[in-house]
């Protein structure tokens, strides 16, 4: 990709779009951009990071597997954050694994480098703890919301959450991935689905869901929806829900 393209599609991502002029300058012949194919496995749980993943349009869900084979919800990141950013505090294996949700690109980089960087201090230091803020707020809220919230909120603000990173009213996704996040049996999202459909609120075919009232999904949502979106730094909000188009009868 030629240096003003990368230049402008790394102004989708919200860390990358907050550095100075002249520190993304330095970083910028070291970064790549990269198309993440739908159920790309990025990183297994324990893999050595050799490369840190800056989000344009492609959204990526984290999962905690269990020893059984069981799995859970970690996160969802876009365009307002980053993927490995453990790296950057010393730790150089990643604690989830992580999935890409849709095809789209993000901009990666190696991570010994971006550490180099990290450690310099200034704009991207500074940017990347404001972003640790956000997603620390997002995991353990997702940790209580799972433990505490029934299905079909909980489903009402996974919905929302991935719907405001792809940008879309649209998910290409399969129930049983949809189970797989909210570490749950697939019977239990095909029945609250199925209650959402009938209430006119979304649509659901196979491997693919239409958000047709997105006020009333937040309505239906836990309150989790809300909190994580108020734990996003308003500058990196603004850029999140940018394109975000609201789905109201």
């Amino acid at each position: 990709m030629q240096a003003a393209q990368l230049s402008e599609a790394a102004g989708s991502n919200a860390i990358l779009s907050g550095l100075s002029g002249s520190e993304y300058e330095h970083l910028r012949p070291h970064l790549q951009t990269v198309r993440l194919p739908f159920g790309t496995n990025i990183y297994n749980f324990g893999d050595s990071i050799s490369h840190v993943y800056f989000p344009l349009d492609a959204v990526v869900c984290l999962f905690t597997t269990m020893e059984n084979g069981d799995t859970a919800e970690a996160g969802v990141i876009g365009a307002e954050g980053m993927l490995g950013v453990s790296v950057l505090f010393g730790v150089k294996t990643t604690p989830n694994q992580a999935i890409a949700l849709n095809a789209n690109q993000a901009v990666r980089i190696r991570a010994d480098i971006l550490k180099r960087e990290f450690d310099l201090g200034g704009a991207l230091h500074n940017v990347i703890l404001r972003y640790m803020h956000s997603l620390y707020v997002q995991i353990s809220q997702i940790s209580a919301c799972d433990r505490i919230h029934h299905i079909e909120g909980r489903l009402c603000r996974w919905l929302l959450m991935a719907l405001d990173r792809i940008r879309s009213n649209e998910l290409f996704v399969t129930q049983e991935f949809i189970s797989q996040m909210l570490g749950t049996r697939r019977p239990y999202v095909t029945t609250a689905a199925g209650i959402l459909q009938k209430d006119g609120i979304i649509n659901c075919s196979r491997g693919h869901i239409e958000i047709i009232d997105r006020y009333r999904l937040e309505k239906r949502s836990c309150e989790c929806y809300g909190i994580i979106q108020d734990g996003i730094i308003d500058a990196d909000k603004a850029r999140l829900l940018s394109h975000r188009t609201r789905f109201v009868h």
